[in-house]
């Protein structure tokens, strides 16, 4: 259980939002001169999680990468640092609901593959945001100009927030990958949410940008239809269905226009070599598919958000366990760091809904 705590560094903490095997994460702010404070939420890794090295590593990568991912689409880690023995990260407020909560909020009775979960022009503007936000993390490159090959690795509903502007915030690359990292994944190592795998990504083998253009089309599919394609209770059989792939008869069966059938098709390809091959390209054709994407879609989505907000009457947060998992035996220390690392808990959903709070 997390311990209380006031302050850390100079932030002021005022409520828990959420806790898990690695970290804890609060709503809290910072405090300035002449009447200036600043919302944020304040991650905080657990004494326990604290003295295992590779878990520091990864707590580390992920604020140093958070401070490189600056971007309007992506939530932004602000500060980092250490006090009292305690490693700690503030991230971006986000006064919204992750997407997650969004469909569950507002799914109608019926939906589903005859029967869309979210208005097409909604499902666009999401799709978009999270695109826009991969664009500019997939090319991101290092000082000395060389690309950091970052996967996200992560992209789910969970992970999608979404604020009262109807601006969408890809979050929590707690577990992305790229030549940033210190702490490397072993071959054969699962990282990721099993409803949201690419075949590749399930199996254990190399992933690359093309793994997290097969997450977008995953949750572009439970826009439409209120849940993934490989939905399932049991981890173990969504893993194998996830290395097969989603059939091409799920796609076809959807009640939406032919364009966006065609867009999932190639997204959710198999072969990573027949999807698309960057974020850019995929974007291109989702805005052919759905004429006047920009302004029809957020007035879409703010109408939604607004809905779901209704009735609200205090802070929330989403938080989703992502799973770190090997794909083959293994030994030694390497297994005891994955039955640590399987307990870590990736606070995505940072969504702090607070009462009162009026949509534009």
């Amino acid at each position: 259980m997390a311990e209380p705590i006031l302050a850390i560094g100079k932030y002021e903490i005022a409520e828990l939002v959420g806790s898990g095997g690695m970290a804890s994460v609060y709503r809290g702010k910072v405090m300035g001169p002449m009447g200036f404070e600043k919302a944020v939420a304040v991650k905080v890794m657990h004494d326990e999680a604290a003295q295992d090295d590779e878990l520091v590593k990864m707590f580390i990568d992920e604020a140093k990468l958070g401070a490189m991912l600056t971007h309007p689409n992506i939530a932004s880690v602000l500060d980092f640092g250490e006090s009292g023995g305690r490693y700690w990260l503030t991230m971006e407020y986000v006064d919204g609901p992750s997407l997650a909560v969004l469909l569950k909020a507002n799914r109608p009775k019926g939906a589903g593959k005859s029967k869309p979960a979210m208005d097409l022009d909604a499902v666009g503007w999401v799709t978009a945001g999270i695109l826009k936000a991969l664009d500019h993390a997939h090319k991101l490159k290092d000082s000395k100009g060389k690309a950091m090959g970052i996967v996200h690795r992560d992209v789910s509903p969970h992970n999608v927030l979404i604020d009262s502007a109807g601006m969408v915030k890809l979050a929590d690359f707690g577990i992305a990958t790229g030549t940033y990292r210190s702490e490397k994944t072993e071959t054969g190592i699962v990282k990721g949410k099993a409803s949201y795998m690419s075949p590749e990504q399930a199996s254990g083998g190399k992933v690359d940008a093309r793994t997290d253009i097969y997450a977008v089309g995953l949750t572009m599919y439970a826009m439409l239809t209120g849940q993934s394609p490989l939905a399932d209770k049991d981890s173990v059989k969504i893993r194998a269905a996830a290395a097969k792939g989603v059939a091409v008869k799920d796609i076809d069966d959807l009640n939406c226009p032919e364009p966006i059938k065609k867009i999932l098709r190639k997204a959710l390809a198999v072969k990573a070599g027949d999807r698309y091959s960057d974020a850019a390209k995929f974007l291109v054709d989702l805005k052919k598919a759905i004429p006047d994407l920009e302004a029809k879609g957020h007035k879409a989505l703010v109408k939604l958000v607004g809905k779901g907000r209704q009735g609200t009457r205090k802070s929330t947060v989403i938080s989703s366990a992502s799973e770190i998992t090997p794909s083959h035996s293994s030994s030694g220390r390497g297994l005891q760091i994955l039955i640590v690392a399987a307990a870590i808990l990736l606070l995505a959903g940072l969504v702090l809904t607070m009462t009162g709070t009026s949509l534009p």
